[in-house]
């Protein structure tokens, strides 16, 4: 079973990605975690080893911004998971600090043997570029879909970013004002070499409504199109979710 915070193995690997975009200011390191409740435990359960995660988390000074995320609608295929533990960290050296004190501190050691009695979690390590700060104040909860998308050949998370920006100014001159991630996978995953990354997209709840109907118009999509087809493209299977602040930077 995999740890809260991923496996050994990523500590060994870290040095090779961290080095690779410690002089990019865009990416700021995360992960995301697919997670499933062990048998005989519950979403009681889950709370509250979440809530000591978050405790640990405070009591260590770490700067971990952890969101669970709730599937709104669950099919019957597409979800094999539970839900979702989305973090980021502010840096590498930040990131480095929670991992090292998550492994070798009796406190993390208990707490990661605590948090395996409850979930079975696998971890993806990812790289992160807010692509669209959210303009709405720091929000507890809140509403938003993830989507996976595909790297034109020889684009790479600059151009992302630099795509992003016509579309901003688009939907500044709306007064749409959700904030969006485009989540780039760890240096050397299967995912960095095939060009995949998935963009996500957050709200409060009083706006998602008015920023769904906005998105699916027919000028909307046109613009869309215009301004990324030549960097990236992204599929049209919307993944929704709820979610909820566990811990702050």
């Amino acid at each position: 079973m995999k740890q809260f915070m991923n496996i050994i193995v990523f500590a060994l690997l870290s040095i090779g990605f961290a080095t690779a975009y410690a002089d990019d200011p865009l990416m700021t390191p995360g992960q995301v975690q697919a997670c499933n409740i062990n048998p005989g435990a519950s979403m009681n359960d889950v709370n509250a080893i979440l809530a000591d995660a978050r405790h640990w988390l405070t009591a260590e000074g770490h700067n971990f911004d952890m969101w669970m995320a709730m599937p709104h609608y669950k099919p019957a295929n597409g979800y094999d998971f539970d839900f979702l533990l989305i973090g980021f960290w502010p840096s590498h050296a930040d990131e480095m600090s929670g991992l090292q004190s998550f492994y070798t501190t009796n406190a993390g050691q208990k707490l990661g043997a605590d948090m395996q009695q409850v979930m079975t979690c696998a971890t993806q390590h990812v790289n992160n570029v807010e692509v669209r700060p959210s303009i709405v104040a720091k929000l507890e909860s809140a509403f938003g879909y993830m989507f996976d998308c595909k790297l034109e050949k020889g684009k790479g998370p600059s151009d992302v970013n630099a795509a992003f920006q016509g579309w901003n100014a688009y939907l500044d001159a709306n007064n749409i004002s959700h904030g969006v991630t485009a989540m780039f996978p760890s240096y050397g995953a299967n995912e960095e070499r095939t060009g995949t990354f998935k963009f996500l997209w957050g709200g409060d709840f009083e706006n998602v409504g008015k920023s769904t109907a906005f998105l699916a118009n027919t000028d909307a999509m046109a613009t869309w199109t215009k301004l990324t087809q030549k960097t990236y493209t992204c599929d049209n299977f919307s993944r929704g979710y709820v979610f909820q602040r566990i811990s702050a930077l």
